[in-house]
C-alpha cells in the first residue's frame, strides 16, 4: 500500500519539523540541524516510504517500528 504525501507531512509536522525551503517539487523540512527532503508527489511506493520513515525516525530519535505503530501506517 503506497504512503500518501499528506501522511508524511502530518508526521513531519507532528514531530516538530518545519518547512525550510523548496526547489521545484522538492521541499526541505528541518528539525534542529537535521533535515529531510520530500518530493511533492501524490503517493510514495512502499520501498521509498520505508526509507523516508527510517530517516524521519532517526532524526526524531525513534525506532521505525515505534513510528509506524504511533501513526498507524500500513505499508
Amino acid at each position: 500500500m503506497p504512503l500518501r504525501y499528506e501522511e508524511i507531512m502530518r508526521i513531519l509536522k507532528d514531530l516538530g519539523f518545519v518547512f525550510d525551503r523548496q526547489t521545484l517539487s522538492h521541499e526541505r523540512y528541518e528539525k534542529w540541524e537535521c533535515g529531510m527532503t520530500v518530493a511533492h508527489h501524490k503517493e510514495f511506493l512502499p520501498k521509498t516510504a520505508k526509507s523516508m520513515l527510517k530517516n524521519i525516525a532517526e532524526t526524531a530519535g525513534l525506532e521505525v517500528k515505534e513510528l509506524i505503530k504511533r501513526y498507524k501506517i500500513k505499508l
